[in-house]
């Protein structure tokens, strides 16, 4: 890695199967690659560098990589991470930078010079892309200029929103591209272009310390994740006062949602009495879960998954959540939880939360376990490196066998 050019620059202060049919790709010159190594398969995972894997608060993705990571070097694959210096990780870790973008640049400088960060990653990994048989990569469309000129199979998994012109014109320019989606429904936007979808793939997480806390008192309402204007606290806030439950929010506020926070958002938790307890950390979310009577989602976008839900489910609590993106993915109406069509909708099923029970809610987070994550992308792998090879090669093995089910079919 050309570790020196990469700390100049940040010295700024500041619906479907999981496996489908697909046609064998071509790699550049028409050539097909090197026949595949046998286990275990060398693997890049490349993370975003906005915070360390896993991060120490907010950052789903980055808590996705780690324990994809961690569940592929326990299934006895060589695994290198590349991330920023502060991540941990049972896998080999190359460390990019030495501390996450989030914590040294401005909104700005975020917008500005961090693509050009991940780009110089990208570049320096592709020019040694023959020491892995498959290249992971959670750093969305950047990755596409590079696909085509790597024999080694690419993998890349959408983790953003789809339905906006920054993603789907890019995409739309390399129709090869083995793309992975967390939901079905994040594949809606790009329907009537030509992508190439190799899975659907629900995110995971680890959350036996999730399983693990008692329930607590539920005398309150809760609101976790990011303080902006997609999330819509502001809902929240209105469901608490017309309820007359207290409110309890563990949130983020990105550089980039600061004005927001500041114009909108913290006169409205003064004037209602919100609790507003921070951004927390690992150790501290499974007891802020597990003492709320439900958790509040109402964001009011396409969102891709939402790792809230499956983590408030874990703790036995409900989430009572617009009918928005994934949200009918993780949930079950009426079992763990309730989808609602608008804020009257939320409003009115708060009243209904004693028909529901903890040990639904903590059954259905366990469609979401880690390990049937790390299962699946090792079949989506096999899916890939089949149809890159002439003839088929030996099955992987799988971290999880028991995991079998399609991912339509836990996602739903």
């Amino acid at each position: 890695m050309r570790h020196s050019e990469l700390q100049a620059i940040t010295s700024i202060p500041g619906p479907s199967s999981e496996s489908e049919t697909r046609t064998p790709l071509m790699h550049p010159g028409g050539a097909r690659p090197a026949p595949r190594r046998p286990e275990p398969l060398r693997i890049a995972q490349v993370a975003p560098l906005y915070e360390n894997v896993p991060p120490t608060g907010y950052g789903g993705t980055e808590r996705v990589i780690a324990g994809l990571c961690d569940g592929l070097v326990a299934a006895g694959h060589e695994v290198t991470l590349f991330a920023s210096g502060g991540s941990h990780t049972s896998a080999r870790l190359e460390a990019v930078i030495d501390a996450p973008l989030r914590e040294r640049m401005s909104a700005e400088e975020l917008a500005e010079v961090s693509p050009h960060m991940h780009l110089r990653m990208l570049s320096d990994i592709y020019a040694r892309s023959d020491e892995f048989d498959i290249i992971h990569s959670h750093t969305d469309v950047w990755t596409l200029p590079f696909v085509e000129q790597s024999a080694s199979p690419t993998v890349i998994t959408m983790h953003g929103r789809l339905d906006i012109p920054l993603a789907q014109q890019p995409l739309s320019l390399y129709p090869g591209a083995a793309l992975v989606s967390i939901s079905d429904h994040q594949r809606l936007a790009l329907e009537g272009f030509d992508v190439d979808w190799l899975a659907t793939i629900p995110n995971g997480l680890d959350l036996h310390a999730y399983h693990d806390q008692p329930r607590g008192r539920g005398d309150y309402l809760a609101f976790v994740g990011r303080l902006s204007p997609e999330k819509r606290p502001d809902i929240a806030v209105e469901i608490a006062a017309r309820t007359g439950w207290p409110l309890r929010v563990a949130a983020k506020v990105d550089p980039c949602d600061e004005e927001y926070f500041a114009e909108h958002i913290a006169p409205l938790f003064e004037a209602n009495d919100v609790e507003f307890v921070g951004e927390l950390g690992e150790d501290d979310k499974p007891g802020f879960y597990a003492g709320a009577a439900a958790t509040l989602f109402p964001s009011d976008w396409p969102e891709p998954f939402g790792l809230v839900m499956i983590e408030s489910l874990a703790a036995g609590t409900p989430v009572i959540a617009l009918h928005r993106g994934s949200v009918p993915e993780v949930l079950v109406d009426g079992r763990s939880g309730f989808i609602c069509d608008d804020t009257a909708a939320m409003i009115n099923a708060v009243a209904r939360l004693d028909q529901l029970d903890p040990t639904m809610c903590r059954q259905r987070a366990n469609d979401f376990s880690v390990d049937t994550m790390c299962a699946r992308y090792q079949r989506a792998y096999q899916t890939l490196l089949d149809s890159t090879q002439p003839t088929a090669a030996p099955e992987l093995r799988h971290f999880d066998r028991a995991a079998s089910r399609s991912p339509s079919s836990a996602a739903g």
